[in-house]
């Protein structure tokens, strides 16, 4: 009988913010969990849109533009870790049941408390609140005055900046629900970090018995700001040239004959 090949382990690693966009395949996950589809007329750049056809996912040269019936954005690039877009997308679709959540104005209450007791730092800079985690390299950032583009959690990393950009109407429960995934530690691949994070980590098995006590974080300690986050926050991100709001025509569904 020939040998098995040893199952390769994960590792589970904090903090998420270094961690690269993993493994997750947003739209394959979207569409097989929870029933996004593209229109069989979609525009280009639509990728899908959920089963009440009232948020659009669009992507262009990189960027990925999440678009709601109420005409707000959330805007965020390929380097983000794939746990943040998949939890505010899952966010969003959950709250259309929950009009009360998906119109509650953005305040960024919540998510502030949870970075403060995670150990993250709220200062004031250049006219922006923003709140910095313990290695200098991640921050939710605010403009205090017009014109205000809304939050953003930004991030440097070896492989370069990632911005998830909220717009200023966009439902307050979707950034909280980003900051949660950014806070929890994050499964990879070694291979899918080497070179990004600390190599103090343990490993979890792939198929996650091992329990989460167990395994445990890469952590970076202390230092100076990372030198791309000099000037934080980055500036928004641009604009779409084109992109599909569910609050247009309504889509059909393809015929499945």
């Amino acid at each position: 009988m020939p040998a098995t090949a040893p199952t390769r382990p994960d590792v589970l690693v904090r903090p998420a913010h270094l961690t690269g966009p993993g493994g997750i395949d947003l739209p394959s996950r979207l569409a097989s969990e929870h029933g996004w589809f593209r229109p069989f007329d979609a525009p280009p750049g639509l990728v899908l849109i959920s089963p009440q056809e009232r948020l659009a996912l669009n992507r262009q040269h990189q960027q990925w533009n999440l678009t709601g019936a109420g005409g707000w954005t959330v805007r965020f690039c390929d380097r983000v870790p794939g746990e943040l877009p998949y939890a505010l997308i899952s966010a969003a679709q959950d709250a259309e049941d929950a009009p009360a959540a998906a119109t509650a104005p953005i305040t960024g209450h919540r998510a502030t408390v949870m970075l403060l007791e995670s150990g993250w730092s709220g200062f004031n800079r250049d006219g922006y609140r923003l709140v910095s985690a313990p290695d200098r390299r991640a921050a939710l950032s605010w403009p205090e005055s017009a014109p205000d583009p809304g939050p953003a959690l930004t991030a440097a990393t070896q492989r370069g900046v990632w911005t998830v950009q909220f717009s200023r109407n966009a439902p307050d429960h979707l950034l909280t629900a980003a900051t949660g995934a950014l806070l929890r530690a994050v499964s990879r691949e070694p291979e899918q970090i080497r070179g990004l994070v600390p190599t103090a980590t343990r490993k979890a098995d792939r198929g996650g018995n091992g329990p989460a006590g167990r395994s445990a974080a890469a952590r970076t300690r202390g230092g100076a700001s990372h030198p791309a986050l000099g000037h934080l926050p980055p500036p928004a991100l641009p604009p779409l040239t084109t992109h599909y709001s569910p609050a247009g025509p309504a889509r059909r569904q393809p015929d499945p004959r």
